[in-house]
Parts: C-alpha cells; sequence; structure tokens
C-alpha cells in the first residue's frame, strides 16, 4: 500500500509540474450584449471571461479580457471583435470574419495602411480602408461657417466615388454629439450634384460641410464637437478627422456631394 501510494503522489506531482493549469476563470464575470453574441458564435476560440467589460478612457472602446485572448468593442464603428494576438474575428457589416491582425477588411478604417482583404480592384467603389481624410480648410461668411474635406485614395489603383457622405459629430472621447445631416440645400445650392467622380493612386476629391454659428428661435447655445466621424459614400465604417464645430439649428449640418478636387 505503501507503494502503491507513492507511485500516486509521484504521478500527481509529474503532472502539476509538466502540465501547468490554464489561467483561471474569475468568479464574478460574464459576458454580455455584443460579447455575449460573439463568444457564442466561436466559444471555443474566445474561451472563458477573466474580468468583466471595462472601457479606454482614451477613446471608450469597450475591452474584455478571456483565456485566448481580447475582446474589443469599437466605439468609433460599433463592431466587436476577438483577437488572439495573431488574428482577428470581427462580427461586423458582413457577420463574422476572420483575418489576421497585419490585414484589414476593406470596409475597416486603415491608418496603418495595412494589406486590404479582398484585394483592391481597379474601378472599384472607393471604400473605407483605402481612404484617408483631411480638413483641407475652414471659412465663413454672414453666419455660415464653410468646411472643406479631402479624401485621398491611398490605393495602387483608381477608384471611385458617387454621392453623399454620412457624417456624425464626436465630442474628444469619440462620444456622438446630436447631429442633423441635411444633404445639400442651404448655401451649398452652388455646388455640383452627384456625379461619378475617378480617383487616382493618390488623387483626391472633396466635399464641403456647411453650418451656422447663429442661435435660432430661443437656442441659447450651440452644440460643440471636436471630431467629425464620415462614413464614405454607400460605406459602413467611419473615417475620423479632427475639428472644431458649433452648429446651431440644434447640431444642423449641410453636406455637399463629393465631387473632384482642383488641381
Amino acid at each position: 500500500m505503501r507503494v502503491r501510494a507513492l507511485i500516486a503522489y509521484l504521478a500527481a506531482a509529474f503532472l502539476a509540474v509538466s502540465f501547468p493549469a490554464a489561467p483561471a476563470r474569475a468568479q464574478s464575470c460574464e459576458f454580455v450584449l455584443g460579447f455575449a453574441t460573439l463568444h457564442n458564435l466561436i466559444p471555443r476560440i474566445v474561451g472563458e471571461c477573466l474580468e468583466n467589460e471595462h472601457h479606454n478612457p482614451a477613446n471608450g472602446d469597450g475591452l474584455q479580457a478571456t483565456t485566448n485572448g481580447l475582446l474589443v468593442w469599437r466605439k468609433s464603428d460599433n463592431f466587436t471583435a476577438f483577437t488572439d494576438g495573431f488574428r482577428t474575428w470581427v462580427n461586423g457589416p458582413f457577420g463574422l470574419q476572420m483575418r489576421l491582425n497585419s490585414q484589414r477588411f476593406f470596409w475597416e478604417p486603415n491608418p496603418g495602411r495595412l494589406t486590404i482583404v479582398p484585394a483592391p480592384v481597379a474601378g472599384q467603389r472607393c471604400h473605407t480602408a483605402g481612404l484617408s481624410l483631411t480638413l483641407q480648410g475652414s471659412e465663413g461668411a454672414a453666419g455660415t461657417i464653410f468646411d472643406t474635406f479631402r479624401f485621398v485614395n491611398t490605393l495602387s489603383v483608381p477608384c471611385t466615388l458617387f454621392g453623399f457622405v454620412g457624417a456624425q459629430m464626436l465630442d474628444a472621447q469619440n462620444n456622438p454629439v446630436p447631429t442633423q445631416v441635411v444633404r445639400g440645400g442651404d448655401f451649398l445650392t452652388n455646388l455640383p450634384g452627384p456625379a461619378l467622380v475617378t480617383v487616382p493612386p493618390g488623387g483626391s476629391a472633396v466635399f464641403t460641410l456647411s453650418w451656422s454659428d447663429v442661435p435660432v428661435g430661443n437656442e441659447t447655445t450651440c452644440r460643440q464637437a471636436t471630431q467629425l466621424a464620415v462614413i464614405p459614400p454607400d460605406e459602413f465604417a467611419p473615417l475620423i478627422v479632427s475639428v472644431s464645430l458649433a452648429p446651431c439649428n440644434f447640431g444642423t449640418v449641410h453636406v455637399s456631394a463629393v465631387r473632384a478636387s482642383s488641381p
């Protein structure tokens, strides 16, 4: 009996040393909302929770560590993702998709200019991943401010733009500021309407946003924003640009159609 007991003890000790335990799940943590949905889609890949969801104070993204990686709710586009450090699964506009961390889907913002999947084809619509956005200039007259924004095609092939952008004002923490977007109108009526714009590699296209800084009726303060989230025509995720906005009339902004930029 003593020999059997000794053998059992040594075997247990060997297993404990050779096969360290996986990180323990926190006793009180749980998956909720979008993280619960993503976990239910790929439970073995995500693993179990190690903590409850918390938020990055810098950008508002939701974060939750798991036994196999990290869940992220991206506040900028409202999609959830899971990464194991090498691959990322994104629950986005086309359902659940997987890519490498060194890649971006065509509909995702791509400030690092990573490889785009699927590869861009000449003449296709300009997608978010192949565009950058900057504030080109701002001018004001008679209580109306005109901000002109420039898209740049960062691809090695031409792409096309047609129509109007989507726009949402944000504060410094990416929280939405109530915004009313009007296509055309106001002082933009003298600008061209929608037309197909071909943007060559490294080329650009522009649109103008106008807003009034004069309060309307009993309006005492106008809505303040420090960023603008812009969704290119017919796209799914925004590009975010820093800009100071304070439109009156309850956050009303007018946007022009995208047009070819001046040489």
